[in-house]
């Protein structure tokens, strides 16, 4: 295992290295043969230096180790965000607990994401007196940061497998709390116990001192004592169901305020690990089965453990010999199913997982059930469904059964270890060692120990079931509480008087930077536009300035305050955000506004309103600020949505309003009065404003133009059109495509269609009618206007919104090739008959489209002509085709092999990743 890790051949020098490891050992008392001969390998097989013996060499042993419990626990945040200090420590051998741990995870991490290779060269690389970050930057190319965060990204997050005692440790815990009910339920479950135990021993006096003798007086008291005992039980039992009941809910209502508040605790990095469906699953389903298992399951499990020890405290008293017989065969009984046992528990737990893993498929259908319409892939995800229903049928299957083996297993060996001291019993009485009653009493003492056993084989099924949902739910209790939170209480002078980003680094996931060393400032109040390609960087510094995410280098500075040090209710009691998610909470239009600033009056939300020009709308529906918006407002339009996110900001006052794509998701009409709208709140604001659209652009104060992360150009309208760059190019291919203030009404200049490869070399007059024939198209979101492998379709020009580019690959998901904004095209193939569209085009955002068939074309060129036959102009447009055709199969295929080759390297990192564990 250690060989492979390293990449190496394990044959060669293996009987001198191992003889010099064994040496080492002898030279150091208590050190393991296995690290000993792993440090051997990394030194003299492939002269890695002395501090890569630690980290590099722990590592690979512990990986290589044979022991599975060791690594029966998951790693967080905090044990990957310190490498620099576990590679000292372990070149110290000064190891923290869970450093061996660390260290495996590490070297899978680099072996799996770089390969054999990559590891061998980071542990050459470990020099005395070389810094982790160097080692990082010379063999990955990454900032240490980065390379922590491409770490912490590949860590599983499932919780070690546990079983039924942890649960029960877990459940008292939470009814700890409730005294009063937890001391009304142990009475309740101790006179039940005293009235089993007591039974048997009344019993034998009833047989031995009054049926035998016949003496009527200990007859009746006894039948007394057996009845009252009964009645004052019968009572215990009442009081078990009503602490029980009232115990259950009001302990998973605890939970389940525990799991909402570290919900809200979550950073965005953390929930976008979780799977749509996983934390509705845990509060509708997981907290319930729990909450299943505490009331009927939990609470009979204890009691059936109580009467167990009180029955064997009796069979004491009764006779020792039976009773010690009695604790070993049910010590034997109670051992023997645990193996199986295990396996129930990782089977309810595999199920809770694909349980989760469905609730998000169905729900990921029922948000994109018009996009699967459309894409006419309705038995695609058929089968996609068809497999996720035979994974749960497989697990539920494997769960039921081990369930019910376990309980099965349990009954079987309690009822043998029944006959077993049965018949030790009948042996004793044979030889007058013990008495009849004696045999008689225990009989009954049997048959309650046997009731109890039956009981709680009987519930373990249900308590199994619940411990794979607890798990569930403290896999998500566990994460840590990581909203960044302030360094220390500074509080910024009001009112602010500069916004600055200085040398800020940015990764989301570790595998590239989303911003590069960006540095920008401003005064306050400014209006500064954020623009550039999809993907550039540009709403990361929206999430940057608002810190939903920090900086992996650098500041962001609010005057000179870094807004680390700032506490998160004080820096967002200076910020608004509005974004292109205009989803509203159910509830009225006055709460959706009123929510901006708790306590608001009813004047003040009325004024935020008029301000966003949505109160005289308001006024008019029947119930006015009373009236529900329906499920994420979809009662209104998207416009008037907008409007209201809009008067939630300025009910909150802010002084640095962040506009994230405001109106990308609007018709052209209301983007266009919703500009206007924001022009007039932002003018004694600090704004930024992300935008695709630079029509708002000559009016802003500064623009920013960012590309692959990097801020590359800044300054006035005029002053970027000045420098030819970036901003220049994007304008110029926007510039020339005009939008009336209607939003139906959209002109292209000639020059513009010139500038199209299609059309480049098309004689004036030919130009002119196609801009005439040119169709204005008004699309909606997620709308599929070219399907991969169809010859059908129209030529697209995009007069306003986007369009994502996309190939299927062969396992059904969708591999985006490119994003296309204002003033690109596509749909070209369309143009020629027979010619499959290589790509499916779908928008993003509501789309201005202007279009073009090849119907429309014929009137221009007939491409059907032979070649001697066309014009110019027609062969001019089936070359261009035919480049353009070439240059999309090429890039489509580069595209696809890159894909299959990171599936295929990702299969070995997987299946090596499991032979480890």
């Amino acid at each position: 295992m250690a060989s492979e890790l390293l990449g190496i051949e394990a044959a060669a020098g293996s009987p001198s290295l191992a003889k010099a490891a064994l040496a080492d050992v002898r030279a150091h008392p208590g050190k393991a043969a296995g690290l000993a001969l792993v440090e051997r390998l990394l030194s003299e097989r492939l002269d890695c230096p002395q501090p890569a013996l630690g980290l590099i060499g722990v590592g690979v042993f512990y990986l290589a180790s044979d022991d599975p419990d060791a690594k029966n626990f998951s790693l967080g945040m905090d044990d990957v965000n310190d490498l620099s200090g576990l590679a000292q420590r372990l070149a110290a051998n000064a190891p923290q607990p869970r450093d061996a741990a660390r260290a495996g995870a590490f070297v899978r991490f680099l072996h799996d994401a770089y390969g054999a290779a990559v590891l061998q060269e980071f542990a050459r690389a470990m020099q005395p007196g070389v810094s982790m970050s160097e080692v990082c930057g010379k063999v990955t190319g990454k900032s240490l940061a980065m390379v922590e965060l491409q770490w912490s990204e590949t860590l599983s997050h499932e919780p070690p497998m546990r079983g039924v005692l942890p649960f029960m440790r877990w459940t008292a815990g939470l009814l700890k709390p409730y005294r009063f009910f937890c001391g009304m339920l142990v009475v309740g479950i101790l006179i039940q116990t005293l009235y089993a135990a007591f039974m048997p021993l009344w019993l034998h006096q009833l047989f031995d001192e009054g049926i035998t003798p016949h003496n009527a007086g200990v007859i009746w008291r006894t039948l007394a004592l057996l009845i009252g005992g009964f009645l004052v039980t019968a009572s215990a039992g009442l009081a078990i169901d009503f602490s029980v009941s009232t115990l259950g809910p009001r302990a998973l209502n605890d939970v389940r305020r525990r799991v909402f508040d570290k919900l809200l605790l979550l950073s965005s990095r953390t929930l976008n690990r979780f799977k749509g469906g996983d934390i509705v699953s845990i509060f509708s389903t997981d907290i319930f089965i729990v909450e299943n298992a505490v009331v009927r399951s939990v609470a009979g499990i204890v009691g059936k453990v109580f009467l167990m020890i009180g029955s064997l405290v009796t069979a004491v008293d009764l006779d020792w010999r039976m009773a010690l017989a009695t604790v070993l065969l049910l010590a034997i009984a109670f051992w023997a199913p645990r193996q199986v046992a295990r396996y129930a528990v990782k089977a309810a737990y595999e199920r809770k997982v694909e349980d989760g893993k469905l609730a998000g498929f169905i729900k990921e259908t029922a948000q994109l059930l018009p996009v699967i319409r459309t894409l006419d892939i309705g038995e695609h995800r058929r089968g996609m469904f068809n497999e996720y229903a035979d994974t749960i049928y497989k697990s539920s299957y494997r769960q039921y059964l081990m369930g019910e083996l376990t309980s099965r297993a349990t009954v079987f060996c309690i009822s043998a270890a029944q006959l077993g001291i049965i018949g030790l019993g009948a042996g004793l009485s044979l030889t007058g060692t013990v008495s009849g009653g004696v045999v008689v009493a225990y009989i009954g003492l049997l048959l309650a120990i046997g009731g109890a056993a039956g009981g709680i084989a009987s519930l373990l099924p249900a308590a199994i079931q619940a411990v794979g949902s607890w798990q569930r739910i403290e896999s998500l209790l566990a994460r840590p509480a990581d909203v960044p939170d302030a360094q220390q209480n500074a509080v910024p002078s009001l009112p602010l008087s500069r916004v600055a980003l200085q040398d800020v680094t940015f990764s989301y996931t570790g595998e590239r930077l989303n911003l590069d060393n960006v540095t920008l400032q401003t005064p306050v109040p400014r209006r500064v536009a954020l623009v550039g390609p999809s993907g550039s960087g540009k709403s990361t510094v929206i999430n940057l300035l608002s810190r939903s995410y920090d900086a992996l280098s650098g500041q962001v500075l609010l005057n000179d305050i870094d807004i680390r040090k700032i506490d998160n209710q004080t820096l967002r009691s200076f910020i608004a955000v509005v974004n292109q998610d205009t989803t509203l909470f159910e509830g009225s239009i006055r709460y959706n506004i009123g929510i901006g600033h708790m306590g608001a009056t009813d004047e003040q939300i009325e004024q935020a309103a008029r301000d966003a020009e949505i109160h005289d709308f308001i006024t008019t529906l029947p119930n006015g600020y009373d009236t529900n918006v329906g499920e994420g407002g979809k009662l209104l339009s998207g416009g008037q949505r907008q409007r209201i996110v809009i008067a939630r900001a300025l009910l909150h006052d802010p002084q640095i309003l962040l506009l994230d794509e405001a109106t990308s998701a609007l018709d052209a009409e209301a983007e266009a009065a919703i500009n206007e709208t924001l022009a007039k709140i932002s003018a004694k604001r600090m704004m930024f404003s992300v935008t695709h659209r630079l029509n708002s652009c000559p009016d802003m104060d500064m623009i920013c133009v960012f590309r692959d992360g990097k801020l590359v150009e800044q300054g006035t309208h005029d002053e970027l059109l000045a420098l030819r760059g970036v901003y220049a190019g994007m304008w110029e291919k926007q510039a020339d495509i005009s939008i009336g203030s209607s939003g139906q009404d959209v002109e292209i200049s000639i020059e513009r269609l010139r500038k199209i490869p299609l059309f480049a070399s098309v004689p004036q007059d030919d130009l002119e009618s196609i801009r005439h024939m040119l169709r204005v198209e008004e699309v909606p979101a997620d709308t599929v206007l070219t399907l991969e492998g169809t010859t059908t379709g129209r030529f697209y020009i995009i007069a306003r919104g986007m369009v994502e580019s996309s190939v299927l690959l062969g396992d059904g998901s969708a591999l985006i090739m490119e994003i296309l904004e204002v003033g690109d095209f596509f749909g070209e193939f369309a143009l020629l008959e027979g010619i499959p569209n290589p790509t499916t085009c779908r928008t993003r955002l509501p789309c201005l489209l202007l279009s073009l068939s090849r119907q429309d074309l014929r009137h221009v060129a007939d491409l059907h002509r032979t070649a001697d036959e066309q014009s110019e102009l027609e062969k001019e447009i089936v070359a261009t085709l035919d480049r353009r055709l070439d240059a999309k199969l090429e890039e489509l295929i580069g595209r696809r092999m890159a894909s299959r080759q990171r599936g295929s390297a990702a299969r070995p990192a997987a299946s090596s990743a499991e032979s480890s564990a």
